[in-house]
């Protein structure tokens, strides 16, 4: 094992594990981190963000934040994370459905749009991440 992660989120620390590998969502695409990696920070995409240890790979749905690399340490700062099997399915495709249709009855101009366009994605995140 040779990359402690940590996810914290601003209710709780989710996770607190040693790992061989960090995929993660980026802003800019997604990204993976080994140990060595050189030291950066990226800001994170709602989406799935995946640890592996002993070739085994864990599934956490993450609502964006920020991820921080240096000397084999990876913090994750998520506005939301939960792990594969504390996703309720049911819920988050409605929490979707909702969302959806919210954000289809504004336009780009709508104040609101960019809230709810990131609601749908956190949901979709969540509805991948759990299937």
């Amino acid at each position: 094992m040779a990359i402690t992660l940590d996810i914290v989120t601003p209710e709780k620390r989710v996770l607190s594990v040693s790992c061989d590998e960090v995929r993660a969502p980026g802003v800019q695409g997604g990204f993976g981190i080994r140990q060595d990696h050189t030291p950066f920070m990226s800001a994170l995409e709602p989406g799935r963000l995946t640890y592996v240890e002993g070739g085994r790979e864990h599934h956490y749905a993450i609502g964006g934040g920020f991820l921080q690399v240096a000397d084999n340490k990876v913090i994750v700062l998520a506005d939301t994370a939960e792990a594969r099997d504390e996703i309720d399915v049911a819920r988050a495709q409605a929490a979707l459905e909702e969302a959806n249709e919210r954000l289809r009855s504004m336009t780009e101009q709508d104040q609101n749009h960019g809230v709810e366009s990131a609601r749908v994605r956190r949901a979709a995140a969540r509805l991948s991440v759990a299937r």
